[in-house]
């Protein structure tokens, strides 16, 4: 856990309810292996009918888990982002350490000579969370067309 409180804010009962609710539901995935997005969270509220299904209830959450972060309510490591990352140089400290790495990232592919290979396609990239472990344990190939398909990615599919 990661807690750190960078101000002071007095929330209303009401609002601390919510990062109760938040962190309550974030452990839960926590236990599964997951870390959830922000949108991720919000579909939770949703479906467990806590917060209406509009776009000023996910303002509104993503500034209380905004607020409640910053005042070290909420775990910094407990929400992720995974359409903005910094993009890093990899590095090692000898040659031994690249060619344990690269040993390490051998696969064979399984689906070269099969008639069929399968894909698993999402509509949000909130979800990748959920799917890129089991779809990494299998070696399926997946994707998130971020609501919009993309037509280049469906040809590259079809062919």
């Amino acid at each position: 856990m990661a807690r750190e409180a960078f101000c002071n804010v007095n929330f209303q009962a009401k609002t601390l309810a919510v990062i109760e609710q938040a962190n309550d539901i974030i452990a839960e995935y926590e236990a599964q292996g997951f870390t959830m997005s922000l949108r991720q969270l919000y579909y939770q509220f949703v479906s467990r009918d806590l917060m209406s299904n509009e776009p000023k209830s996910y303002q509104k959450l993503i500034s209380i888990m905004s607020n409640a972060r910053d005042a070290g309510l909420v775990d910094w490591d407990a929400i992720e982002d995974s359409t903005r990352a910094l993009v890093t140089h990899n590095s090692w400290d000898s040659p031994e350490q690249i060619i344990d790495a690269v040993a390490k990232q051998y696969r064979e592919d399984v689906w070269q000579d099969q008639d069929c290979r399968l894909e698993v396609w999402v509509e949000k990239a909130a979800l990748l969370g959920v799917i890129a472990p089991i779809c990494d344990e299998y070696r399926v190939p997946y994707f998130a067309h971020i609501g919009n398909n993309s037509q280049s990615e469906q040809y590259k599919a079809g062919n």
